[in-house]
């Protein structure tokens, strides 16, 4: 069985919101109303009731259990993050009372509309609301407004991405050493879009961004490999600009003694003395005033006159070809020079945790090896049971067990979410951004069905709770969602370990560059340099494809791989390095499978990483 549903699409067709079941009215009239008009209210009501949609009679089971179920929390757009701006404070400075300027935050509709704020609350998907709120402090100079405005940009919105000016504000941004920024202007950079493909660029941002010294390679050292591949084809480049060089030398130099003996030959023909006459005259004849040039001889100087003209043209297209390539190769050698020095450490991870109840509980930070590692938190979600489709067999066992082993075996607290609906799921991310810390820890584990929508080259995944429908997005939870509720808690690193099908859409692209090394020494150095930035990162159970479910329907492969490198492992443990081994075994055990399975690890830009990582310490080696 398989982890996920395909995406079906009715376009043309319109829905109109209802007022369902426990639709609840006051009347409150004043003590001396007379009956009549009472009377005449009441009757108002019931049709105004009635003609709502709110007659009896009228029953969903689907929405009467939901509502049951999410009984005291907000609506689901209530928990969405918007784009919103805050009206100003009114100050007091000596005997002057004044209102400061308006302030643009990201935060819940929910919380947005109790601080007094203002946000488009249908528009959501049109760029220029987004931009509305942000551009005026990113014209300013304000480093997070430039950077949400690249973002807004290269997301498009509800229009094409455009990449050109994403790259414009993040540069702006990245130049005040805004570390988000300076990790969204690599990536456009490694990719290609909207500036000129250059890896080398990239990972000198990415490196900006980590805090790296110049001569430090804080990256995946398998990547050195690629370093050392564009090294070699600059170096190839270089010798062919070189050569080309070289030749387009020699070239004009035959150009030149050629175009010198064509003048030569000219000059040569003004100055023959005249033709003799005879019987019959041979060359120019003169009649009068009028002088019959000899055809031979005019068509001899206007072929070498040719011949020299287009000796010029060649040479002048030459020199300028010479001009371009000895640019270029200039060009490339400063590529080369700004190319990294190898060095044979690299990168350090970050760890998240989240508690059982929502109501997390103060808890001792994580110390190892005179580091402090900070308080570890957990999220796990287990969805089995779906109401309207395919059960599956494995997440609540998968999730139990990794439960377990967090618990007592890494000292985080959890929070265990079995068969999860829609929005005890945006609920639980919501609570965590009120109670975790800076230098706080979260990890989120999902286990369920997931899905993806695709329009031209632009992927959408979503994580399907167990009120979700086939072919309804209305309990869907978009990707999107997810990442935007990542980037508003405060937690230091986040690690999303995704078993679904399609799990490697919460981040856009794959970037090798944004990831640590796979060394299995970690230095101290490197785990304190790891620590100091932002870290947002998701290891799914195959990227963006299928997935099978349960093999021996106890444990999934993705499960049952994570769990037996957590049981096995004593010592700190990077993600990076979990991944390794992870994938490794699931590459291999799917080999003779149906279906062939391929983990994946990837930034999460969308949602602020700047390059930190994620660390897993067991209790064992705390202290």
């Amino acid at each position: 069985m398989k982890r996920c549903q395909r995406a079906t699409f009715q376009r043309g067709g319109r829905t109109s919101p209802m007022l369902g079941l426990g639709c609840k009215v006051r009347l409150c009239l004043p003590p001396r109303q007379d009956l009549l008009k009472t009377l005449w209210l009441a009757a108002t009501l019931a049709w105004v009731i009635f003609a709502s949609g709110c007659a009896p009679g009228v029953k969903d089971i689907d929405s009467a259990r939901d509502s049951a179920a999410l009984e005291g929390y907000e609506s689901a757009e209530e928990l969405h993050i918007v784009d919103c701006m805050l009206p100003g404070q009114i100050r007091k400075l000596g005997g002057r009372t004044y209102l400061t300027p308006r302030r643009p935050i990201r935060t819940t509709a929910k919380d947005c509309s109790i601080r007094g704020g203002e946000y488009v609350a249908y528009d959501r998907a049109d760029y220029r609301t987004a931009l509305n709120v942000w551009l005026g402090r990113a014209e300013e100079g304000d480093a997070e407004a430039q950077n949400y405005v690249g973002e807004i940009f290269e997301k498009g919105l509800g229009q094409e991405p455009d990449y050109v000016s994403a790259a414009k504000w993040y540069q702006r941004a990245a130049d005040q050493g805004l570390a988000r920024a300076q990790i969204n202007l690599g990536f456009l950079y490694e990719k290609g879009l909207g500036v000129e493909k250059d890896l080398a660029t990239a990972l000198n941002w990415y490196r900006k961004a980590s805090g790296a010294e110049d001569d430090e390679l804080v990256y995946q050292s398998e990547y050195t490999d690629k370093i050392d591949e564009l090294r070699t084809q600059l170096t190839e480049q270089i010798d062919k600009a070189r050569a080309r060089v070289e030749a387009l030398q020699t070239q004009i130099q035959q150009l030149r003694s050629e175009r010198n003996a064509l003048r030569e030959q000219l000059e040569a023909s003004d100055t023959e003395p005249p033709s003799q006459a005879s019987e019959a005259p041979e060359g120019d004849v003169e009649i009068g005033d009028i002088v019959i040039a000899d055809p031979a001889e005019s068509g001899e100087e206007q072929a070498l006159e040719r011949r020299l003209s287009e000796a010029r043209d060649r040479i002048s297209t030459l020199e300028e070809l010479f001009a371009e390539v000895r640019q270029e190769r200039k060009a490339l050698e400063e590529r080369l020079a700004s190319l990294p020095k190898r060095r044979s450490t690299a990168a350090e991870p970050s760890d998240q945790s989240v508690s059982e109840t929502l109501s997390l509980p103060q808890q001792t930070p994580a110390t190892a090896e005179g580091i402090e590692f900070g308080r570890y938190y957990a999220l796990i979600i287990g969805n089995q049971d779906y109401r309207h489709l395919e059960d599956l067999d494995s997440p609540i066992s998968d999730a139990e067990k990794v439960r377990n082993l967090l618990e007592n075996k890494y000292g985080f607290s959890t929070v265990f979410l079995p068969n999860a609906n829609e929005m005890r799921i945006l609920n639980a991310l919501n609570d965590l951004h009120d109670q975790i810390g800076p230098q706080d820890n979260l990890l989120i584990y999902y286990a369920g069905h997931g899905s993806l929508s695709a329009r031209g080259d632009r992927q959408r995944g979503y994580w399907l709770p167990v009120n979700a429908r086939k072919d309804r997005l209305v309990h869907w939870i978009n990707n999107s969602v997810i990442s935007d509720h990542l980037d508003r808690i405060d937690a230091r690193s986040i690690l999303v370990l995704a078993d679904s099908c399609y799990a490697g859409a919460l981040a856009s692209q794959a970037s090798a560059l944004l990831l640590p090394s796979s060394a299995r020494e970690l230095s101290e150095q490197a785990i304190r340099a790891g620590l100091k930035q932002r870290a947002r990162v998701v290891i799914s159970s195959g990227g963006v494809r299928p997935v099978l479910d349960s093999v021996d329907r106890q444990h999934s492969l993705f499960a049952r791989s994570l769990i037996e490198v957590l049981q096995r492992n004593n010592g700190i443990l990077r993600e990076n390095m979990l991944f390794a081994h992870v994938a490794a075994t699931v590459r291999r055990r799917s080999e003779g499978l149906s279906l062939p399975q391929t983990p994946e690890m990837r930034p999460i830009r969308a949602a602020g990483h700047a390059g930190g990582d994620f660390y897993l310490v067991p209790t064992g080696a705390q202290g």
